[in-house]
């Protein structure tokens, strides 16, 4: 009998109900925050921002991300439970944007773009502590048969608020003049950040198995025991590489979006906020949608008509400047995109031992920022050279491409969600990846 409302696997586990009513309201808080998502790029362009400085907004991140995603999951590992570091990490990450607004007020403007684009290096540290967290926080919120309904219901909680918030940004912003009109909803973006730190640090997760330790061990033995832990991995080694691929097409065409929209589309703050509408409603239909087919459709089913459906999106955005196209064209591509999160997340997670989810989540998080490195810096300079709808075509090139590796030759040896560790293993991580959250 399917579950009404997302109610917890375990309805008589009080300790899995708090943890739902928790994220419930976290990510109401984080669906205001990724409001913000839409509207920082557009910042940056009518600061004056160029094709590479957009690009640099994803990628300057990620290598922080790429650099430092390896050393915190081992850090965060020997942690006993990782709930308060992430909460802690991820609530700091979001007053960024009061920092933004308080930066372009004070700087003289020909300097705003490069001072904003410091502050997000700065804030890549806790928000790539977040990032290496999330998976275990989430898997062990949801428990090893939740993950469809505690993922889909977070993200359709975030979709509706995201929408909403959207809706009123972009007609807040043709109210006051530009930069406070910006300035002014930066902070309300950090203020919705503090109210998410308050609801995830109620989250209630058993705490982590320790590591093996090797005492006296030197470098090089440390760093071969790290190697070793991966070796036999194949499964999430496999999907790593290829989750790679395609997590590459996708960042070729996040920073031509924005551009696409201001430069060729010329579409004024208010559109903006109604294709942001747009993307968050559909993104909310969408996870009911895909999590009842999770019930009913095989892995490679899904996985072929998520991947595929979203590596369209930007080839087909380039095909029109209209603004009405260009909503309903988003609105689609945001369908898809909620099926990719739920269903790369399960497979990620059955790939992964329970015991070493931080390690091997940090390993996951660091490709895929290795991928926004080099994507959008791509994107960019494809942009300046071909034009933004070449970008936005290659894109889905690349895309499609991962989205077949992933379908066609799925990793074999996958753990299955619902079987439990054999008798002789340590106790899972459970109570142990999200868009970006």
């Amino acid at each position: 009998m399917q579950r009404i409302g997302w109610a917890p696997p375990e309805a008589s586990n009080p300790v899995r109900k708090r943890n739902y009513r928790a994220i419930r309201l976290d990510s109401a808080a984080m669906g205001v925050v990724n409001a913000a998502s839409i509207f920082m790029p557009v910042f940056i362009v009518r600061l004056g921002g160029s094709n590479l400085e957009v690009s640099l907004l994803t990628a300057l991140p990620a290598l922080a991300g790429f650099l430092l995603a390896i050393p915190i999951g081992t850090f965060l590992q020997s942690r006993r439970n990782v709930v308060p570091w992430y909460s802690v990490s991820r609530g700091f990450a979001q007053l960024v944007y009061a920092a933004t607004a308080m930066a372009v007020a004070i700087v003289p403007s020909d300097v705003a773009v490069p001072v904003v684009l410091v502050l997000w290096g700065v804030v890549t540290i806790p928000s790539t502590i977040g990032s290496v967290a999330f998976n275990v926080v989430m898997d062990g919120a949801a428990g090893p048969r939740g993950r469809y309904d505690l993922l889909s219901m977070r993200w359709s909680v975030m979709g509706l608020t995201t929408a909403i918030t959207v809706a009123i940004v972009g007609q807040l912003l043709g109210v006051f003049g530009f930069p406070v009109n910006y300035q002014l909803v930066f902070f309300g973006f950090s203020v919705a950040g503090v109210i998410s730190y308050h609801f995830s640090n109620q989250v209630r997760i058993p705490d982590q198995a320790r590591p093996p330790g090797h005492p006296g061990a030197g470098l090089r033995e440390r760093a071969r025991a790290y190697v070793g832990l991966f070796r036999n991995e194949r499964p999430f080694l496999t999907f790593v590489g290829r989750h790679f691929v395609l997590t590459f097409g996708y960042r070729l065409a996040a920073p031509l979006i924005p551009l696409w929209y201001v430069k060729e589309a010329n579409a004024p703050d208010s559109w903006i906020g109604v294709i942001g509408m747009a993307q968050s409603l559909t993104l909310l239909v969408g996870y009911a949608f895909w999590r009842r087919e999770s019930r009913r459709s095989t892995t490679r089913l899904l996985v072929l008509a998520t991947t595929a459906g979203l590596a369209l999106y930007p080839g087909l955005l380039s095909l029109n400047t209209g603004l009405v196209y260009i909503a309903a064209i988003t609105a689609v591509g945001a369908f898809f995109a909620s099926g990719v999160d739920l269903v790369l997340f399960d497979q990620l997670m059955k790939t992964i031992p329970a015991r070493f989810g931080i390690t091997f989540s940090a390993v996951e998080t660091s490709w895929q920022n290795l991928a926004a490195i080099i994507a959008p810096l791509l994107g960019g300079l494809i942009a300046e050279v071909a034009g933004i709808g070449a970008g936005l075509v290659l894109a889905s090139v690349v895309s499609l491409v991962g989205a077949l590796m992933l379908t066609l030759i799925p990793p074999r040896g996958e753990r299955a969600t619902s079987s439990p560790p054999p008798p002789s293993a340590p106790p899972p991580a459970l109570p142990a990846a999200e868009p970006a959250t």
